[in-house]
């Protein structure tokens, strides 16, 4: 299990050989991870599936519901400013937003993934700060006691990230070493934003990052029910809707 989350998907065959076992046991082992909704299996592929208890590697969350990624980062681009900062996490719905700065440069992107760096390091006035810590090669990105210090020295102006489940008051995220990052960078930034389709909404994780309202703008799609957008308003959160297709 650990393999298929650190890699995203992966093969039986591969497994097997990886596990010096016979592609029967794997393709056994694999049908009980799949009753208790950890893996998809398809055509003798293994993936990952997001959990309570787990969350999919960035190659895998790179891939899924990329259209509505789009959508929701083309909206939070009113946010961003020339001359301002930027935190973003290792939410892969921050990559659409970050793939072309050159309207807001010069601009400083703080980051503790390498698979955000990667986007923006090579343009043209842009500032990247790489945020360092243990690294975590299934996230691709740097969390631990070194992240939080580096990140409590510093004053955000913008902080854009997404959450894998919320309720109605807090959001939540599997990994505790991710939850605390997130909190960190939060606790920084002057505004926060968060980016988060409708699937995300009623869900609930193993460790809680934080209230909702710890962000001043939700930005979601139309899917996202009447009600969880009701309840978000009334904690006095602005919410912004863009088409789910």
């Amino acid at each position: 299990m650990d393999h298929v989350v650190r890699v995203g998907a992966t093969h039986v065959e591969e497994l097997a050989e990886i596990l010096g076992v016979s592609a029967m046991t794997v393709y056994r082992d694999v049908a009980e991870l799949e009753r208790t909704q950890l893996v998809t299996r398809r055509r003798g592929e293994v993936t990952a599936a997001e959990s309570s208890l787990t969350e999919a590697s960035y190659r895998l969350r790179m891939n899924t519901n990329s259209e509505v990624k789009n959508t929701l980062a083309d909206a939070a681009r009113a946010y961003l400013k020339r001359g301002s900062s930027l935190m973003v996490d290792d939410s892969s719905s921050t990559i659409p937003l970050l793939s072309d700065l050159s309207e807001v440069t010069p601009i400083t992107v703080i980051t503790n993934a390498e698979f955000v760096a990667k986007y923006v390091r090579d343009q043209d006035d842009v500032r990247l700060l790489l945020i360092g810590g243990e690294y975590e090669s299934w996230a691709d990105s740097y969390f631990g006691d070194l992240a939080e210090v580096a990140i409590s020295q510093l004053r955000v102006d913008l902080c854009v990230m997404s959450s894998s489940a919320l309720t109605a008051t807090h959001f939540y995220h599997p990994n505790e070493n991710v939850a605390r990052v997130k909190r960190a960078m939060l606790n920084v930034s002057r505004k926060k934003v968060l980016l988060v389709d409708s699937s995300k909404f009623d869900r609930s994780a193993l460790y809680k990052v934080g209230p909702n309202t710890m962000f001043d703008v939700v930005i979601t799609d139309t899917n996202t029910p009447a009600h969880i957008i009701d309840q978000l308003e009334e904690q006095g959160i602005a919410v912004e809707i863009v088409p789910a297709d």
